[in-house]
């Protein structure tokens, strides 16, 4: 998301100092995407300061958007947790400006905080995902997914607090243009890819279809990213980017950046794997499994560090990394025609500790009691160790590559020396 300086006046209908609906005075642009501006605003009549959302146009006079837009606003509402960011009220202006009015979180994002620090020791990764994770949950069991789970998308306040963004905003969008009831500009609904393409879950780009287990698959994204410093796929375009999510799976972070944890590389490959069936379920699973690593590993709490200077009157992203709508081939067409490499199969799987999960805030009802979410970390547990021991491989023939050009260099350089004693002597 690129943003305005601070101060910035905003263009059109809602300009500094328009009071929508007669209560909220907008003010500067804090940060602008693809399908709405946020701004610092006031609720004037309970003198108090919030963020003020507001959608494009383009979105804004499309009356199935709107519909959709204010029951998920409505949904969104009705979730409290200390890691969401609270919405307190949606609207439409005399002038057909819509709106959301959200909690104002002063600070920046955890984009913001990956720019400064680039990678996050294991430990920090994990309170970083955990509080992300607790938030999901809170959603999925009102049944609400984020379908755009990504750092930006994860608020960093100026005491380090943690707040997840934008639940329903995105959906609202993403279901209009599934069905095809939303003017997405002449594409057909299978030319639509609406989200963020390094964190897509594979089954969103092959037909939009989203559940639990989505939020998840990016969730994991988001945990590779904080521990290796990049999402695991890149691509010259969005699409290139979305589609090796289909078609190439997730790395272990330690083939990236060696010396993670074996128990955060088995939890990232649960979480992002390409069938959602073999995926962890659910937030709850993932989040216990997460508490399940930090014990094995005795990974302290640490909280993440608030970053010093949040990025302003920066350039637009590249479409990889930014919100929006982009077309191109179609996702079910373009998939077939780029052959997914064979998958490896799982070996028999390592045992792993059986401790029970912490107490939690709240109980878990939805918890895996069967040991389905223990079987999906189990199961990558040797394809993390067959990265382990290719990983030493390479590592053992650098270093006797290394010794052969020594001892050659060595060698080399003694007949060099013997012939020049030979030659100066009488």
């Amino acid at each position: 998301m690129a943003r305005d300086a601070p101060g910035a006046p905003a263009s059109g209908p809602a300009a500094s100092g328009t009071v929508l609906d007669g209560r909220y005075r907008v003010g500067e642009v804090l940060a602008r995407g693809g399908m709405s501006t946020v701004h610092r605003g006031t609720d004037t009549r309970l003198d108090r300061p919030v963020a003020i959302k507001i959608m494009e146009p383009s979105l804004a006079s499309d009356p199935t958007f709107v519909r959709r837009f204010e029951r998920e606003a409505r949904a969104a509402a009705r979730l409290s947790h200390p890691g969401i960011v609270a919405v307190h009220d949606q609207g439409r202006h005399e002038d057909g400006t819509v709106f959301l009015v959200l909690e104002l979180v002063e600070g920046g994002t955890l984009r913001d905080v990956i720019r400064e620090q680039v990678r996050l020791a294991p430990a920090t990764a994990l309170t970083v995902v955990e509080t992300v994770l607790a938030a999901l949950r809170v959603a999925h069991r009102q049944g609400l997914v984020h379908r755009d789970v990504k750092p930006e998308n994860v608020l960093v306040s100026r005491s380090g607090q943690l707040k997840v963004a934008d639940f329903g905003l995105v959906a609202a969008a993403w279901d209009g243009a599934a069905d095809g009831s939303l003017d997405t500009g002449g594409s057909t609904s299978d030319d639509l890819i609406l989200g963020t393409a390094a964190y897509l879950a594979p089954e969103q780009v092959q037909s939009g279809r989203t559940d639990e287990r989505s939020d998840v698959y990016a969730a994991g994204i988001v945990l590779y990213e904080l521990l290796t410093g990049v999402p695991p796929h890149g691509g010259d375009t969005a699409l290139a980017v979305a589609y090796r999510h289909v078609n190439v799976d997730v790395p272990a972070p330690s083939t990236r950046a060696p010396g993670i944890p074996r128990a955060l590389d088995r939890l990232v490959l649960a979480a992002t794997a390409r069938d959602p069936d073999e995926r962890l379920a659910s937030a709850a699973a993932f989040l216990e499994e997460a508490r399940r690593a930090r014990r094995e590993d005795s990974l302290p709490f640490s909280p993440v560090t608030p970053p010093r200077r949040p990025r302003v009157g920066a350039a637009a992203p590249p479409p990889r990394t930014g919100t929006r709508r982009f077309t191109g081939p179609t996702p079910r067409r373009a998939a077939e025609e780029e052959a997914p490499p064979p998958r490896e199969e799982p070996e028999e799987p390592e045992d792993l500790d059986e401790a029970g999960p912490e107490p939690d805030d709240e109980p878990d009802d939805d918890r895996p009691r069967d040991g389905a979410a223990r079987g999906h970390v189990d199961g990558v547990g040797d394809r993390v160790e067959r990265h382990a021991r290719r990983r030493d491989r390479i590592r053992s023939r650098r270093i006797f590559a290394a010794w052969v050009v020594l001892v050659g260099a060595a060698t080399t350089a003694a007949g060099f020396a013997g012939w020049f004693l030979g030659a100066g002597g009488p």
